[in-house]
């Protein structure tokens, strides 16, 4: 039985349940269309490490190694969709398929198990600005680059790693580290971090500062249950008064009975 992937070009819908009937429609309007030049540098990335059956890689004895289930692959993609069918589920095909569609920002619809791999999404971060740069003709070309005012480019320069642009494919990321690099500035690409380390981050910054550590005896107080804690101030409050009812009586009596000198 042949296992079924879906590999999309444009971004998919977020909601997952929408996917399937997303890549159904872009199926149909890309019929008879030529592969798009993403999808033929996906077609050549997998080709390259497992042949089609239709290049002759394979003698009849070892036509059994293809993992292609339809030949020639390359019909297989038209316009912004590929549907390709691997002759079993092979793991190692599987992985190598989605690490390269990863690669050229595809996403990777898994019929059979109804997951969808979506690419990464990185961001380009300013490490440190060339010497000798000219900074006035420096922000007069971030500006339309970046789409941001002047200000908004002064403060990226002064500020240490700043975010230039976020949620970028890698080769978009990659591109614009090449032209930021022209102007004078070094970049590095950083994977962007995922919706939920990004919530509990912006918690963390959101919630006020750390509150001090209490004393050793409010913490005692702290972890105590409420009843016995105010049975515990009860006790202590009836000894101190013991102890200085105790302690004036004594005092009464040694000043009475002492000689007058």
């Amino acid at each position: 039985m042949s296992y079924i992937l879906k590999v999309v070009v444009p971004p998919v819908p977020s909601d997952n349940l929408s996917v399937r009937g997303f890549a159904n429609t872009l199926a149909h309007t890309s019929m008879d269309l030529p592969p798009s030049a993403r999808l033929l540098q996906f077609y050549e990335a997998i080709t390259a490490r497992y042949p089609c059956a239709s290049s002759g890689a394979y003698s009849r004895a070892s036509a059994a190694a293809c993992p292609w289930a339809d030949t020639p692959l390359i019909d297989c993609l038209t316009g912004d969709i590929g549907v390709i069918s691997l002759s079993y589920k092979n793991i190692e095909v599987l992985s190598f398929v989605l690490r390269r569609a990863g690669a050229l920002s595809l996403t990777v619809i898994d019929t059979q198990a109804g997951l969808v791999y979506r690419p990464a999404r990185f961001r380009v971060v300013l490490t440190s600005i060339q010497k000798n740069v000219n900074t006035a003709a420096m922000l007069g070309k971030l500006v339309p680059l970046l789409t941001c005012t002047p200000e908004q480019a002064a403060s990226m320069l002064a500020t240490p790693n700043a975010v230039l642009r976020g949620r970028l494919d890698h080769v978009t990321a990659q591109r614009l580290v090449a032209t930021m690099q022209l102007l004078g500035c070094n970049c590095s690409v950083e994977k962007e971090p995922s919706r939920s380390a990004q919530k509990a981050a912006a918690k963390v910054a959101a919630a006020p500062g750390a509150l001090r550590a209490p004393a050793p005896r409010a913490r005692a107080q702290a972890r105590m249950p409420v009843p016995f804690a105010m049975a515990y101030k009860t006790v202590v409050n009836r000894a101190v008064c013991f102890l200085q009812a105790l302690l004036e009586r004594l005092w009464e009596r040694m000043t009475a009975t002492r000689p007058y000198s």
